[in-house]
C-alpha cells in the first residue's frame, strides 16, 4: 500500500503527507532538518507544519529558542477522521433538506414511442406502492397488443386501482386488475389521453392513431395533484 498516496485520499496534501511521513521517521526535527529530508522549500515546510499542528498530527517544542516538531502516535488520525465524520453527521440534516428543496421543481421527461411507456411500465413495477390510472385503457390496449404478454406481465406485479369509460374493452382490464379496484364512468369520458401516477411520478399518455407519446413528471407536488382528481373521479365511477 501507498502510504503517500493513501494519505492524500485522506485529504492531506502532497506536502502535508511528506512532512508527515518524515516526522514519523526521524521521530523529532526542526523544520531545516525536515526541508532537507523532505526537499521541500523552508517557507513551504512552515505553512504545512502549521496545518499538521493545527489538525493535532503534530506537536511542537521550543528548546533554547528553536522549534522542534515531533509527529503525534498516528491514532490522533482517526480522531481527526472522526471529528470530520460526527461533523459531516452534524450538518447533514440542513443538507439533506437543501437538497430535498431542489427536487421540488419537477423533473419532466418526454418519451415518443411504445418503446418508452414499456420503459416507464417497466421502472413502475419496481415498486410496492398502489397505481392510479385514469383513462385511455382502450386506445393503449390496442397500441401495445404486439407487446400483450409484455404488458400483462409487467401489471400483474402492480397493485393498480383505475378509473375507466365505460366501453366492452374495459373488461379485458380484470385480466390484471381486481374487480373491486375497477371502477367506470359514462362513454363520454373515452379519450385517447391517460394518466397513472405511482409514488412520486406521474405519467400521461397520448395515444395516436400508431403511436404514443408520455410525459413523465417526476414531482411529489405534482403526483399529489393527480391522486387528488383520481379520488373524485373513483367517487363518480361505479
Amino acid at each position: 500500500m501507498d502510504i503517500l498516496d493513501s494519505l492524500q485520499k485522506l485529504g492531506f496534501s502532497q506536502t502535508e503527507s511528506k512532512i508527515y511521513l518524515s516526522l514519523l521517521k526521524i521521530k523529532e526535527a526542526t523544520a531545516v532538518t525536515i526541508s532537507k529530508h523532505t526537499e521541500l522549500h523552508r517557507r513551504t515546510i512552515y505553512d504545512n507544519l502549521n496545518l499538521l499542528h493545527r489538525k493535532g498530527l503534530i506537536n511542537k517544542v521550543q528548546r533554547k529558542g528553536i522549534n522542534y516538531f515531533q509527529a503525534t502516535n498516528p491514532k490522533a488520525l482517526n480522531f481527526l477522521m472522526q471529528d470530520k465524520l460526527d461533523l459531516s453527521n452534524k450538518i447533514m440534516p440542513s443538507l439533506t433538506q437543501k437538497f430535498e428543496e431542489n427536487k421540488k421543481t419537477p423533473n419532466i421527461s418526454v418519451y415518443a414511442g411504445i418503446q418508452g411507456t414499456k420503459a416507464i411500465l417497466e421502472d413502475l413495477t419496481k415498486t410496492s406502492s398502489t397505481m392510479y390510472w385514469v383513462g385511455g385503457s382502450y386506445k393503449f390496449g390496442e397500441l401495445l397488443k404486439y407487446s400483450k404478454g409484455f404488458v400483462e406481465e409487467k401489471f400483474k406485479k402492480l397493485n393498480i386501482k383505475a378509473v375507466q369509460a365505460d366501453d366492452k374493452k374495459v373488461k379485458e382490464l380484470q385480466r390484471f386488475i381486481k374487480k373491486e379496484n375497477l371502477r367506470t364512468l359514462p362513454k363520454e369520458f373515452l379519450s385517447n389521453v391517460g394518466y397513472a401516477v405511482c409514488d412520486n411520478k406521474t405519467a400521461i399518455g397520448i395515444l395516436g392513431y400508431d403511436e404514443m407519446t408520455t410525459i413523465l413528471i417526476e414531482s411529489k407536488d405534482v403526483a399529489k395533484a393527480f391522486k387528488n382528481y383520481f379520488k373524485a373521479l373513483w367517487l363518480m365511477g361505479k
